[in-house]
């Protein structure tokens, strides 16, 4: 398996606010390919609430089906942190649906908890915040 990182810009106001600071508030998308296909994906980049420039999001982090179950989530997982690490990002936040267990079982397992945080989706369904410290 192979992970491939790029970066995707800066978001803008955060820039503008707090100044580059070292690349963290870049846009950061990771592949996880086999055979030449990709399998996984991951995004993160500057928090949607601006909290600081301590802190980043991972907006999102797919493996296909068929794909799962075989550490390529981790991989793209670890990824992140080690580039939020890199750029000084101490706090790391990601949202969830409520109900995905599944989900928020694999993040719970890499050391994320609820904060407390909610907020209502489409369709009656919500969201629900997790965070862990980036060290």
């Amino acid at each position: 398996m192979k992970i491939t990182h790029t970066q995707a810009g800066h978001d803008e106001l955060r820039r503008a606010h707090f100044g580059d600071l070292d690349g963290r508030f870049t846009r950061d998308v990771w592949h996880a390919e086999v055979d030449g296909e990709v399998v996984g994906t991951a995004m993160a980049g500057p928090p949607r609430g601006i909290f600081g420039p301590w802190v980043g999001e991972l907006y999102r982090l797919e493996v296909r089906a068929g794909h799962r179950g075989q550490g390529i989530g981790a991989r793209l997982h670890d990824a992140c942190l080690t580039t939020w690490r890199a750029r000084g990002v101490t706090v790391g936040v990601v949202e969830l649906p409520s109900a995905d267990e599944t989900t928020r079982e694999f993040y719970e397992s890499h050391g994320w908890r609820p904060d407390g945080h909610t907020r209502p989706g489409h369709q009656g369904t919500g969201y629900v915040r997790l965070r862990r410290a980036i060290t």
